[in-house]
């Protein structure tokens, strides 16, 4: 059992990536399929599976980024900062990239696609940082606190 399992009455030891996932999966899924359905309606169905391919790949490449990020909960916080920064800055140039490769596929609804992308990635982002900030979690180590107090309260 580590240090994180042992929280303070009201603080959370369930892993922040976890919750982050949880709350941030479905409803950014439920507005791909929105915008699905937007485009599908003034598109067609390129349209439709454009914007699904779009919410795809956005769902995608976010929540493999939390679940890296969920195997490295237990280094130090500077580690883990530098390992969230280079996950989202690798996961910003793949998707980039398969965007850039996409526009090769002369049935793929180019503006469904991407503003799908869009909107589904602002949704996520926005509903993940909610969600870590219903977490809970400490920002010190309460034993620290108390050693280098002298144990006083």
């Amino acid at each position: 059992m580590d240090s994180h399992d042992t929280a303070p009455r009201g603080v959370t030891s369930v892993s922040p990536f976890d919750a982050m996932l949880r709350s941030s999966f479905l409803p950014s899924a439920l507005i791909g399929l929105v915008c699905a359905v937007v485009f599908f309606v003034l598109g067609g169905v390129a349209g439709g599976l454009s914007a699904l391919f779009g919410a795809a790949l956005a769902l995608g490449f976010f929540a493999s980024g939390l679940l890296v990020l969920r195997t490295l909960r237990n280094l130090n916080p500077m580690a883990i900062m530098a390992a969230a920064m280079a996950v989202f800055f690798g996961q910003i140039i793949v998707l980039g990239l398969i965007l850039v490769a996409a526009r090769r596929i002369d049935s793929l609804d180019g503006p469904a696609t991407g503003i799908t992308v869009a909107v589904v990635v602002v949704a996520w982002q926005i509903l993940q940082v909610r969600s870590f900030m219903r977490t809970r979690q400490l920002v010190y180590d309460p034993e620290a606190g108390d050693a280098g107090a002298g144990g006083r309260t």
